[in-house]
């Protein structure tokens, strides 16, 4: 016999989780994509070869790469009596180009642009003393970091705006 006062049972199913679209942070966009990577590795490329540039000068060597920054050179010639500040300042502008390039393999779009457009200014210093070679390089590098710098812009334009409260 069953008892009028219990209340019935009802079987309830379980209420559907809601399934957010979390936009990825600009970091995992950039770390995705092979051609952010390669354009913001360039800036390691100016760093580096203009490190092998830099120790060569202050070796004595008169021979330098076409690849290395304007800057420095004209920063030795400055400094030419006083090696040691030139050399530390040649570090800050190698320590630059580095950090661009760290930053912007983060998913950086500022970093592309501040990094591009010094580079670009270094290309200047080449232009003015008509050393085509470095100029030429300058253009070159400056193509490849745009195209980084383009495909992270057109990433994060494309991706879902994130939800208020999603963690990302």
């Amino acid at each position: 016999m069953t008892d009028p006062t219990a209340t019935p049972a009802v079987a309830c199913a379980p209420a559907p989780v809601a399934t957010a679209v979390v936009a990825p942070t600009p970091r995992a966009l950039a770390e995705s994509m092979p051609l952010v990577q390669a354009g913001a590795r360039w800036f390691w490329w100016i760093a580096g070869l203009s490190a092998v540039n830099v120790g060569m000068q202050h070796s004595g060597s008169d021979t330098h790469f076409v690849v290395g920054l304007g800057i420095t050179n004209v920063i030795d010639a400055m400094f030419s009596g006083l090696p040691v500040a030139g050399l530390v300042l040649d570090a800050l502008v190698l320590a630059f180009f580095f950090a661009m390039g760290l930053v912007a393999q983060r998913g950086s779009l500022r970093a592309f642009y501040v990094g591009g457009t010094v580079y670009a200014l270094d290309a200047l210093l080449y232009l003015a003393a008509a050393d085509w070679l470095p100029v030429g390089f300058h253009v070159l590098v400056l193509y490849f970091v745009g195209k980084g710098a383009l495909a992270l812009r057109e990433a994060l334009r494309v991706q879902p705006p994130a939800l208020p409260g999603a963690a990302a």
